[in-house]
């Protein structure tokens, strides 16, 4: 995903492309159609201002019950492209060839949840059997083996 910057100074360079999402996904989860980018770069003071969006999307089991699910996401991204080192707050470019693949990979990781979970109000597998407690409930018993190691502060400040 790299642009040529043209010699003679223009208003902005308009791209759109569709790029393969296995690159920027993590390995647990399945693209479902590849990622579709569309920006543009205009010139800024020292460099260049990247503004755009993303689509993306993936099928993965959920976290807590294991359900095949599906997650899209439009993210945009609002970044600047510099040629001075050592900028913390800008990408970096050299010569005439802006490449926005760093870009992309930020964005895309940074906007994923931390958390795959099918519904909001999953209630995953029983720990014991392994039933699905979205569907019916179980009645195993879920005795509580470790103590709580902050129990001790509940005595802490004054308060009952």
């Amino acid at each position: 995903m790299k642009f040529n910057i043209p010699a003679k100074p223009v208003e902005a360079i308009d791209f759109e492309f569709e790029t393969e999402a296995e690159q920027f996904l993590p390995d647990y989860v399945k693209p479902l159609r590849p990622a579709s980018v569309k920006g543009k770069l205009t010139p800024k003071n020292d460099g260049y201002r990247a503004e755009g969006t993303i689509i993306y999307s993936f099928e993965y089991n959920c976290d807590l019950c294991a359900k095949t699910s599906k997650f899209s996401k439009t993210v945009n991204f609002d970044e600047d492209f510099t040629k001075q080192k050592n900028q913390q707050d800008a990408y970096g470019f050299e010569g005439d060839i802006i490449d926005i693949t760093q870009l992309v990979i930020d964005t895309i990781v940074l906007s994923l949840p931390s958390r795959l979970i099918c519904e909001s109000d999953c209630k995953g597998l029983c720990p014991v059997c392994g039933t699905d407690k979205n569907n019916k409930e179980c009645g195993c018993k879920i005795e509580q083996t470790a103590s709580n190691p902050f129990e001790i502060l509940k005595g802490i400040g004054g308060e009952k």
